[in-house]
């Protein structure tokens, strides 16, 4: 079973900083990094590391900074020839602070990502998703085009997995088109017109929002581990402990091998242990595409922590 990722290729520029700063006030950092991220070549990334056959539907610019980011995708072995090159446009870019908790903030500036039309989805999707697929989509992508990948997978017997990250007002209207809806204790809560979901309320929520259309809700809830839900079962799934560095693109390991996962036929519950087990490896490295495991990483990292997951 193939994966299409329909979605975002940003460089991140990472700094990190003791403290964020507030508005008006300048604070000094150190450790800059420039690293491939992007939600959709994330997740791409991830599930290819673990072994799924993905390609990838997206635009990068004409730079040396989108030169470098495809090729990054293909060392990570994801198939970029889907992959549409804009002249004279700047490729995606996000601007990261970590600070040392490992929590972070970013600005993402579109580039060649915002030129991705539901044109180009409806023209190219066809050809590279087959009934039975999966077709990953996150919201770095303008909402239409977004809306554009939903209708083209449902149209080609082929399975939707959404991350609605970042959340954008109205995502909430393309939950019928949505198969497999993945979203944090945040965007959770944003779907629903409230604030973030507590991990008591966790089960009630997916069970809601699964009654807005997709078959399978996955919520993620980071320290605590997650929830899955799928019409015959559902599951709490615990989070082993470790040593944070930097949370920037856990979330993405975590949905990328939840798709790997699913693409292998195994059940929802077993695919978001997997995945949470992944998402975890990656809080311990920086970056969000370097710290993504490969497949012995991720089997060795799940085999140590079987007894205290």
């Amino acid at each position: 079973m193939a994966i299409v990722t329909v979605g975002s290729i940003n460089t991140d520029l990472v700094v990190r900083v003791d403290q964020f700063p507030i508005p008006g006030e300048t604070v000094y950092g150190d450790d800059f990094a420039t690293y491939a991220g992007g939600k959709g070549a994330n997740q791409a990334a991830a599930a290819a590391r673990l072994g799924a056959s993905v390609s990838l539907l997206g635009a990068v610019g004409d730079d040396v900074n989108s030169s470098a980011r495809l090729s990054d995708l293909r060392d990570a072995g994801v198939d970029v020839s889907p992959v549409l090159v804009r002249d004279q446009t700047p490729g995606g870019v996000a601007l990261i602070q970590v600070d040392r908790s490992g929590q972070n903030q970013i600005v993402i500036v579109p580039g060649a990502n915002g030129t991705v039309t539901p044109e180009d989805v409806a023209s190219t999707l066809p050809n590279l998703v087959q009934p039975g697929d999966l077709v990953l989509v996150q919201f770095e992508l303008p909402f239409e085009t977004v809306r554009s990948a939903l209708e083209t997978t449902r149209e080609r017997g082929a399975r939707s997995i959404v991350n609605t990250a970042p959340y954008i007002d109205g995502t909430d209207s393309l939950l019928p088109l949505i198969d497999i809806l993945v979203v944090n204790e945040i965007e959770a809560g944003q779907l629903l017109g409230r604030g973030p979901v507590s991990v008591d309320a966790a089960m009630d929520v997916v069970k809601e929002l699964q009654s807005t259309g997709p078959s399978v809700v996955f919520a993620t809830l980071g320290a605590s581990g997650a929830v899955i839900l799928d019409n015959s079962s559902s599951g709490t799934i615990p989070a082993p402990k470790v040593e944070v560095v930097d949370t920037t693109g856990a979330g993405d390991a975590t949905v990328g091998a939840f798709a790997m996962a699913l693409g292998e036929g195994k059940s929802t519950v077993e695919a978001a242990q997997m995945a949470v087990m992944a998402g975890s490896f990656a809080v311990q490295r920086p970056g969000a595409q370097p710290s993504q495991p490969t497949r012995d990483e991720l089997d060795r990292f799940i085999e140590s922590h079987s007894t205290t997951a």
